[in-house]
């Protein structure tokens, strides 16, 4: 079944006649289209790109089976010419108040609800597998020619630096978020993104970072100390480890995210460091690094066979330091199969 096909699926399921979308990542998987700045319109029987002079050519060389509408004075004017049905949806999260607004004055007659489409994004074809694969071997190579720079002395930002530029001379189209590189006390911040600070000899030292093929994202995060380790840190690194492998043999299709947050947080929890392990576990990957679905407390939804995921669990102390691990998964008819190849074992470099 198509992307289109999908949608137009769930807009019978939804008793809607058709949908406005502004979301890249949509516009992408429903037309081919890569450009921004730009709005569809599809229902049963229409596929309507409005954009500007910027993206006329684009659209018709990436969508050719898309009807394109070139505006000059933004798009509610040409959205007033559609012709449309009364019950209508947004793809809602990328919808601002304004738009809605301007919406409501061009179709007047119109009914709205809002539909969240990384749904139907879940589960990934062959050659969405192959993209992501292709994805994740460019960072895990760009990790392994790292290896040798970490060291003390060297701040977060050069080695963020550095990583980003293996990825791109390795084929990656951009990063898939912002690097994420935190030593010493910074690592115990999730989301520690690479400072100026030097990393020391005794230092934690957490990367988390991807690389984008073909649009779509890897996930990737791994934790060395430089020097030296102290007890603490190899006993938090081995819990995160027992953990992250606890979670890619349990994860299975048919298991809820909650089910699988809750199996590797109670192992955390047994060990004296729930309180230290406060996000998700993880979350889905494909166009954009944070899809659906997501293994966490409030998903009870049954995890769907070909849905690539990440698993991360992790101990953050304040004021010392602390310790990730994740790999990308992809999930299998009898349990998963993780794409990441970095080593995880504990490393003193």
């Amino acid at each position: 079944m198509t992307p289109v096909e999908k949608l137009r699926n769930l807009l019978q399921k939804e008793n809607v006649d058709g949908i406005f979308v502004k979301g890249d990542a949509s516009l992408r998987y429903l037309t081919g289209f890569t450009g921004g700045e730009s709005l569809l319109y599809i229902d049963q029987t229409q596929k309507v790109i409005i954009t500007d002079s910027r993206y006329t050519l684009q659209v018709k060389q990436q969508a050719p089976d898309s009807t394109l509408v070139e505006h000059t004075q933004g798009f509610w004017p040409e959205v007033a010419k559609l012709t449309v049905g009364s019950r209508l949806a947004l793809d809602g999260d990328y919808f601002s108040y304004a738009d809605q607004c301007a919406l409501a004055v061009v179709l007047p007659q119109a009914t709205w609800k809002s539909l969240n489409l990384v749904g139907l994004r879940q589960v990934k074809t062959p050659d969405e597998l192959k993209d992501i694969t292709k994805a994740v071997d460019i960072a895990d190579e760009a990790f392994r020619q790292l290896m040798p720079h970490i060291k003390a002395g060297v701040t977060e930002a050069a080695l963020a630096a550095e990583l980003e530029y293996n990825m791109r001379r390795l084929g990656s189209e951009k990063t898939s978020f912002t690097t994420i590189v935190a030593s010493g006390v910074r690592s115990a911040l999730p989301h520690g993104v690479a400072s100026h600070k030097v990393v020391e000899k005794g230092d934690f030292v957490t990367f988390d970072f991807g690389a984008t093929y073909n649009g779509f994202c890897s996930d990737i995060t791994r934790t060395v100390v430089v020097g030296k380790a102290a007890p603490w840190q190899k006993e938090i690194y081995d819990i995160v480890l027992q953990a992250h492998l606890l979670g890619e043999a349990f994860l299975k299709p048919g298991l809820t995210g909650l089910e699988v947050d809750a199996k590797v947080r109670q192992y955390i929890t047994d060990k004296g460091y729930g309180q230290y392990f406060g996000h998700g576990l993880g979350h889905g990957v494909g166009l954009e690094i944070h899809e659906m679905p997501v293994l966490n407390k409030r998903n009870k939804v049954p995890l769907p066979m070909g849905a690539i995921v990440t698993i991360e669990p992790g101990i953050y102390l304040p004021g010392k330091g602390g310790v990730r691990i994740e790999d990308t998964v992809l999930i299998t008819a009898d349990g998963s199969r993780k794409l990441t190849a970095s080593p995880k074992e504990f490393r003193e470099l």
